[in-house]
Parts: structure tokens; sequence; C-alpha cells
């Protein structure tokens, strides 16, 4: 809702509640001084104000035939009343011709969404120009539950439209309030996409102070600004460097670049290559790693094995190696097979 036409309904709510309390005290003080037997009771004097402001037309409820001045003062509430009514008709016309109050129930839809989410990733930033709608397309393919946080209700709705109705706040994600609305103390990762580094930094130091365990994500174009987003323990994307990099790449080894351009683009089958960490509960703790392409598995490639606290990093690990609780796995494989690992063995 735009400030201009909160203001309104604000000041229409505030003229109709004066005229009405005007009028209805103002019928009770004629009825004290005009001495009617019986005196006007409080609430015959507000229905006679309100049947008064809405021309209803029920006749008179207390004998204004009684006090001299009632039907002057009548007259001046009804003049008012009719004012009163014309403005708060053409705001409340302007509020469902200008689609606000579909924007009043969308965004009650959004916060319902968002309060059902926990260990979702926060996404700040969704600018074409920018990471943040690749990021969107990436989730939304991976099956990723995330929360798009910008300032532009507008594309919002439009990125809705295409990837589907994703919980969404619109407003400034430097600013705490929309972090939590978000849901940023229930979030696992926040990643921050927006164009101004300066920007980037302030939502990961907002983010440091809402939830200090969270993890953090930024993009980043100035080397001066990614050092002080890791100190912040930030993990900072830089798309100028990557990009070099993938000309470069392009150049050198194009049928890799191609492998993965095609693992990325592909709509029939969907692969992707992610880790995933085994937890002391995984009924792989204490097998081979050959053990893992069993039949329900047969898409999954074990690139990796990460063994932080020992070993390190192993590449193409040997089948015969002990897997052990907190391993971490590089895994390539469709992302059904993904999920169904993770859910097994996380």
């Amino acid at each position: 809702m735009s400030d201009d036409l909160r203001k309104r309904i604000y000041l229409a709510g505030i003229f109709l509640f004066a005229v009405t309390a005007i009028g209805t005290i103002g019928y009770y003080l004629l009825g004290q001084f005009g001495q009617p037997n019986p005196p006007w009771g409080l609430g015959d004097c507000f229905y006679m104000t309100v049947i008064t402001l809405t021309t209803v037309g029920f006749g008179e409820v207390i004998d204004l035939n009684l006090v001299q001045g009632s039907r002057l003062f009548t007259i001046f509430i009804l003049f008012s009343g009719l004012g009163v009514a014309a403005y708060f008709v053409s705001t409340l016309t302007a509020f469902l011709v200008d689609g606000e109050l579909t924007n009043v129930f969308w965004r009650k839809k959004m916060e319902t969404q968002i309060d059902k989410l926990s260990g979702h990733i926060i996404l700040c930033g969704a600018e074409r120009v920018g990471v943040g709608y690749s990021v969107i397309k990436e989730l939304h393919t991976t099956g990723v539950s995330f929360v798009l946080i910008d300032t532009d209700e507008k594309r919002i709705k439009n990125l809705q439209d295409q990837f589907g109705k994703f919980p969404a706040v619109v407003g400034d994600p430097t600013h705490a309030d929309f972090l939590e609305s978000a849901g940023v103390k229930k979030s696992k990762g926040v990643i921050s996409a927006l164009i101004d580094d300066k920007d980037n930094l302030c939502v990961i130091v907002t983010c440091k102070q809402l939830n200090p365990e969270i993890k953090l994500f930024s993009s980043c174009s100035d080397s001066e600004f990614a050092g002080k987003l890791e100190l912040l323990g930030a993990e900072v994307v830089m798309p100028n460097f990557i990009g070099g990099l993938r000309i470069a790449s392009q150049v050198i080894r194009p049928n890799v670049v191609g492998y993965l351009d095609l693992m990325m683009r592909d709509k029939d089958c969907v692969v992707r290559i992610e880790d995933i960490t085994l937890s002391k509960n995984s009924s792989m703790v204490g097998k081979q790693v050959g053990d893992i392409n069993w039949p329900e598995f047969t898409q999954i490639l074990i690139l990796a094995l990460i063994r932080p606290d020992s070993i390190g990093t192993i590449y193409n690990p040997k089948r015969s190696m002990i897997l052990e609780a907190g391993d971490i796995i590089i895994l390539q494989a469709d992302v059904d097979s993904l999920k169904q690992f993770r859910l097994q063995h996380t």
C-alpha cells in the first residue's frame, strides 16, 4: 500500500470517528441542557447519529421537537456526514481499483508461507543485472526452499509467475525488520546479491547480529569489500572474477565447459554436483565407499571425499575406503537421487 493511500485511509477513519463522536456527544448535551423527559441516553444519541450519517431514513429515535436547535444540529451532522462519506468512498475506491486489497491478501499469504518455513535460504535482491536472478533459477530447479527479499513488488510477482509462488518479502533487505519478516532466525543461510557492495556489507552485518550462527554468502565486485565481508564470516563470490575464469576455461578446455553447461541446462535430466555430510546415524558409517553405489542409487558418481580433521580432501576416493561420521562426500547425481540420499544419510 502506498504511503499516500495509507494516509488517506487513516484520515477518512479519523474524520468518520470525529463526526460520529461530535454527533453523539452533541445530541447527549442537547438532551441534558434542553431537559427532555426522560433524558436522551448515549445509546440513543449514538444510534441517531449513525442513521443521520448514513441517511437510511429510519426516522427519529429521539424526539427532536422537545429541544430547540436539535434539528439544526441534525442538518449540520447530515452535511458533515455527506462530506466524510464522499471522502471515505473515494478512498475505498482507490484502495480497490489500485489493487491494494489484492496486495493485502497477497502479503498475508506470503507471511503465512514464511511462518511455516525453517532451515530455508534467504535471497536478498533479484535484479537481472545482478546474480540474484540466476540464484533463484537454481534454487527453484533443485527444489531448495527460499524466501526472496526485494524492494520491487512488480519484479517479485513477475518472478513468481515464472518460477512458482515462492514466498517473498517486499522491502529493503538492509533493514533488520524485513530480514526478520523473512525468518532470518530460522534460516540456515542468507545470500546477499545486491548490486551495491555497501548494501551487501550492511546485509551481512545485520544478519550476523540477528543470527550469529547463520551461514552468509555475498556477491561482490570490489576486492576491498570482499576482504571486509570475509572478516565477518561471509563466503564471497566475485562475478567478474569468475566470469574471467569462465572465458579463459572455455578457450582452454571447451569440452569440459560445454559438459558443465549441459549439466546445468538439461531440462530432461537435472544433474548437479553437491556435498553431503554423513551424520552419526547414517547407515553408511563404517562401510566402504563402494557400498554407496547400490541399485537404488545407480545415478550417483562419487567425485571426492573430504575429512576436514585429518586427511583433508581425497579426489576420486578408492572404493575400499571406510566412511566415517562427519565425512563430506562430493557427489554428482540427478536431483531426485540426491534428495533421497540426503534424507537417508544426513
